[in-house]
């Protein structure tokens, strides 16, 4: 076997049948098994998928929701490709993207994990991967007032000057790949990834202490640190909604912020030890204060989408979160 496709299902059987039914209409050239893990849904979501597939896809079931990582660990351990490609329930694919990264990776030794770009419904850019790995400078850069003033100069500059495509272009320019070659980046999204058998077992798979979150880029470090890269290949296109266990609405999600916080501390702690969870914790908050100050200053309360109600809530959220990871 080839390639063994692990898709995490939570509640979304329709979404998943759609991926599903992608894969088998476009994949071709490779030997594949498709695996479903669901994450305890509680629903209708085990009869809808033994309805649609029988047993022609193997189909786990899981007592408890593992979270992003544990369940794709669940769905290794039953896995037989010598590649295991890790793809969202949200997702569909646009052209062979499974044959073209696994012809990558049989032809690139010391690459560790590849990915393709990602789309918007309408073929659009969406968010595929991050060029770098998340740092306490980087954390430090983006709490400084002249990154804060910088940032809100450009977001009003870009407003009156640019056309949509510019702003489009210009939002995705450090996490999508425009070009039609493979690069390097830090790591690439959770959404579809693929590593090798053999590696996945190496590492140990995803931290178990993740539960949605950080923990590809986590993982993905710990492959970096083992000499290997980490390669977007842009001929691989993907369509990915983006968030489609969650209801996508303008209104401040808690669950998902909690969740967000929760896996970047982890990440920082594992990669720093507790300090690094201060840090974050430090100039996450910095920032925040002084994002709120100058709003306040330029009487542009939502400028940077933090009301004072929102303020205070957020101190709150933060400040609890710590104190769990710690």
């Amino acid at each position: 076997m080839d390639v063994s496709v692990i898709i995490v299902n939570y509640k979304t059987p329709d979404l998943v049948i759609d991926c599903v039914n992608s894969v088998r209409q476009l994949t071709e050239g490779i030997s594949y098994e498709i695996i479903v893990v669901d994450n305890a849904s509680k629903d209708n979501s085990l009869e809808v998928l033994r309805k649609e597939f029988g047993e022609t896809i193997k189909l786990i079931e899981s007592d408890t929701n593992l979270g992003f990582g544990r369940a794709n660990n669940l769905g290794f351990e039953n896995a037989v490709g010598d590649y295991v490609f890790l793809l969202n329930s949200d997702t569909v694919l646009v052209n062979n993207a499974i044959k073209i990264l696994y012809d990558y990776l049989e032809n690139n030794n010391n690459v560790g994990i590849v990915g393709g770009n990602l789309y918007s419904v309408d073929m659009k850019e969406n968010s595929s991967f991050s060029l770098s790995f998340d740092d306490v400078d980087s954390l430090k850069k983006k709490a400084r007032w002249t990154s804060i003033i910088t940032e809100i100069i450009f977001r009003l500059y870009r407003q009156r000057f640019y056309s949509d495509e510019q702003k489009r272009r210009y939002t995705y320019k450090n996490t999508f790949n425009h070009t039609d070659r493979p690069m390097e980046v830090g790591y690439i999204f959770g959404a579809d990834m693929m590593l090798s058998r053999k590696l996945y077992n190496k590492m140990g798979g995803f931290d178990p202490d993740f539960f949605m979150y950080a923990e590809e880029e986590e993982l993905s470090w710990r492959i970096h640190q083992a000499g290997y890269k980490i390669i977007s290949v842009p001929a691989a296109k993907i369509i990915h909604l983006d968030g489609g266990t969650f209801k996508i609405d303008n209104s401040f999600n808690s669950r998902q912020f909690s969740m967000r916080m929760t896996g970047a501390m982890t990440y920082y702690r594992k990669r720093f030890g507790p300090q690094g969870v201060q840090y974050f914790y430090h100039y996450r908050m910095l920032r925040l204060e002084r994002q709120h100050k100058l709003a306040k200053l330029m009487h542009r309360p939502m400028l940077q989408d933090v009301t004072q109600k929102q303020m205070k809530s957020l101190t709150e959220r933060y400040e609890k979160i710590k104190q769990q990871i710690l």
